[in-house]
């Protein structure tokens, strides 16, 4: 794994692999621990959505705040913090969920904390043994828009 220590026992480890870049925007799949298969994306902001979604989902790190809507619901929308209703289960090593590449590049994600509405912590740029920590969705988003420039 280079010269970087990847904390593998960290249940939020995001394996993003980047299969195409056109016009600023990228695709590509997301791996993680608790699928067995891979998870397309077709731009960014769609990749953003995923990941939040599957943090709120395994419930770590945890959310310091609530997302407010314009949309005024009747419905009970489903708290997806809420672990009781469904407890996630680990089915790949963390291993396994390293080893896909993607055609263009490919990115291990630690996020360690969802404060101030946003995440912290470390984007590891595999083919080139760097490591960046971040403190926000848009830094993540800047990191990976500067990786993809190079290649």
């Amino acid at each position: 794994m280079g010269q970087f220590r990847i904390n593998t026992a960290a249940p939020n480890l995001v394996n993003i692999c980047i299969d195409c870049v056109k016009e600023g925007e990228y695709s590509g799949r997301i791996f993680h621990k608790y699928s067995d298969k891979e998870i397309p994306f077709h731009e960014s902001g769609h990749m953003i959505s995923i990941l939040d979604q599957f943090y709120n989902k395994i419930n770590y790190p945890q959310a310091s705040t609530k997302y407010r809507s314009f949309q005024k619901s009747k419905k009970e929308v489903p708290d997806l913090t809420d672990r009781s209703k469904e407890e996630v289960k680990q089915v790949r090593t963390a291993d396994e969920m390293l080893k896909p590449r993607g055609k263009e590049a490919t990115f291990i994600l630690h996020v360690q904390y969802r404060q101030n509405s946003t995440w912290q912590g470390k984007l590891i740029w595999m083919e080139e043994d760097d490591e960046e920590a971040f403190s926000s969705v848009l830094e993540i988003l800047k990191l990976l828009d500067s990786a993809l420039e190079r290649e």
